[in-house]
């Protein structure tokens, strides 16, 4: 157990001494803060909270208590940042928060591969995951609450393994609850968890046999789940109406790439740890992602391959020399499974979808090179090395890619939609008095979350559903935009176009750079009393 200790706690201090830096950078995106909001609406007491579309609340003591974020994800992620806000509400904290989260789940996934495997497997698999770029920085600009997720999955595995090795009901009932709970966190959860499921069965069939003799263990686990995954099963048919309606709304995408398209070429990149790295230099554009070639990638895709490979090959021989191979046809099970399970999963196309497949895919890279080792035990020094030089690359390669994307974070400290030039104009905007209307997305969370003061609308959930919609101000209202590069709604597009042909005392534009010098977004003021007419794509500007 010492020995763990010891080598848990270097794993988490190598983490923490890769990520813990420059927190700052790059500015706040949207769907970091989506969370933390809500936890600072209950601090504050907010009588009236914003409108976000799909997130519930109660009253608790004439408090905001944050229940549902999104049709499909739930406020768990929120309840817990209330104490990290209450000490400090900056980026900074909240980054440090979910990255700490994160380290947590390496640790729970160590102790799981311990238990279920052998020390060394859980070092190797410890070391894999302190390094890789996907899951450190994901980790950090936690968006998807994949932190959460993470260190969930990893407790309910070691717990359910525990509580079944020791015949112990609380321990079944903590596994079940964990992963009912990261079910409530994120509805997708469901796809690794019906994965290790199926990995076991693949792994152990006469478990399912084992398991009827032991009903109580089963009632434990699953009233756990049941619980923990109960404030979403409530709601399960509206967001699974959400996702359908997404998937068929976005059968093709408006770059025109298939959706299939884009999730291999997310997975690759979430494999070979460029995805992060690729969307600061596509300025927050998951549209532009692909189309980044600069980025440092790592050689873990083909590790893994090979990996995979070599398991295949050993479990075909274990199995016809009469030998179970449990533990081999676990990991490669569970991690294929979990695989084409979110390739499968509608709309999950993108970062945080597929790291719910982690650890396993890290877990598969350990068990095979720890079983290469003791193959190759007598006689191999060759392959021996071959194993050990293989690993090397893999760690030294994302040591190599953390380091290139941090360079790129403080470097620019963020590009487009994940610019800090909007939390540097936001003071400004609040000592004036002004009302901010975020004509697209990436706007209104951000600017809410660094400057409470300011009086922000976000009128973009309700524009488009009726024929015509019309935005009335005056002199105060700092209308803010995105170019067409960056833009997600067309409104801004739209009213960029309009303002063209406008006396140039009727409006001031202002374009807001970066720290290289390129336009992040842009912010108009009118002049006077006006009234923004949206329809069939234009907006029509009736200066009064």
């Amino acid at each position: 157990m010492r020995r763990f200790a010891v080598a848990a706690l270097v794993c988490a201090a190598l983490a923490l001494g890769v990520a813990l830096r420059d927190l700052d950078c790059p500015g706040l995106y949207y769907d970091e803060v989506i969370q933390a909001e809500p936890a600072l609406w209950f601090l504050h007491a907010e009588p009236a909270p914003p409108e976000v579309p799909g997130e519930t609340h109660a009253q608790i003591f004439g408090r905001p208590f944050p229940l549902m974020t999104q049709p499909y994800m739930g406020a768990l992620k929120s309840q817990l940042l209330v104490p990290v806000l209450a000490l400090s509400p900056d980026a900074r904290s909240l980054r440090a928060a979910t990255l700490m989260v994160a380290v947590l789940g390496i640790v729970c996934a160590m102790a799981f591969a311990r238990r279920a495997y052998d020390l060394p497997t859980a070092v190797l698999l410890g070391l894999l995951l302190a390094v890789d770029p996907s899951l450190l920085f994901i980790g950090r600009h936690d968006w998807g609450s994949f932190s959460l997720g993470f260190l969930l999955r990893s407790f309910a595995l070691l717990a359910l393994l525990s509580g079944w090795r020791k015949r112990s009901a609380a321990w079944l009932f903590a596994g079940g609850l964990a992963a009912g709970l990261g079910i409530y966190n994120k509805i997708d959860a469901a796809v690794p968890l019906l994965a290790a499921g199926a990995a076991l069965l693949i792994a152990a069939p006469g478990w399912l046999r084992e398991l009827r003799d032991r009903g109580a263990a089963l009632v434990a686990a699953a009233s756990g789940l049941v619980l923990g995954a109960m404030p979403v099963l409530l709601g399960v048919i509206p967001a699974l109406r959400v996702t359908l309606a997404a998937a068929r709304a976005g059968a093709r995408l408006g770059n025109g790439q298939s959706e299939i398209a884009e999730k291999t070429s997310a997975l690759l990149a979430t494999l070979d740890g460029s995805y992060f790295e690729r969307l600061m230099r596509a300025g927050g554009s998951f549209e532009r992602l692909a189309l980044q070639d600069a980025a440092t990638a790592t050689p873990f895709v083909a590790l893994f391959l090979v990996a995979c490979v070599a398991l295949a090959i050993w479990i075909a021989l274990d199995l016809r020399r009469g030998r179970p191979a449990r533990g081999m046809r676990f990991a490669l099970a569970v991690a294929l499974l979990s695989l084409v399970g979110m390739l499968a999963t509608p709309r999950a196309v993108r970062i945080h979808h597929f790291l719910n497949a982690w650890p396993f895919p890290h877990l598969v890279v350990a068990v095979a090179a720890m079983e290469a080792w003791r193959r190759f035990e007598r006689g191999r020094a060759v392959a021996r090395a071959g194993v050990a030089l293989a690993l090397a690359a893999a760690l030294l390669g994302a040591l190599r890619a953390d380091r290139a994307t941090l360079e790129n974070v403080r470097a620019t400290c963020g590009k487009g939609r994940w610019s800090d030039a909007l939390a540097r104009f936001a003071p400004a905007l609040a000592s004036k008095g002004a009302m901010a209307v975020a004509l697209d997305w990436g706007f209104a969370g951000p600017l809410r979350f660094v400057a409470p003061d300011l009086q922000v609308q976000e009128p973009i959930w309700a524009m488009g559903i009726a024929p015509s919609t019309t935005l009335r101000g005056g002199a105060g209202q700092v209308y803010l935009v995105l170019e067409p590069e960056y833009a997600v709604f067309p409104y801004g597009p739209a009213l960029l176009r309009a303002i063209a042909g406008l006396p140039p005392d009727a409006v001031h534009v202002h374009h807001h750079v970066d720290r290289e010098g390129d336009t992040a977004f842009v912010s108009l003021r009118f002049a006077g009393p006006h009234a923004l007419v949206y329809r069939g794509g234009h907006v029509e500007v009736q200066l009064q």
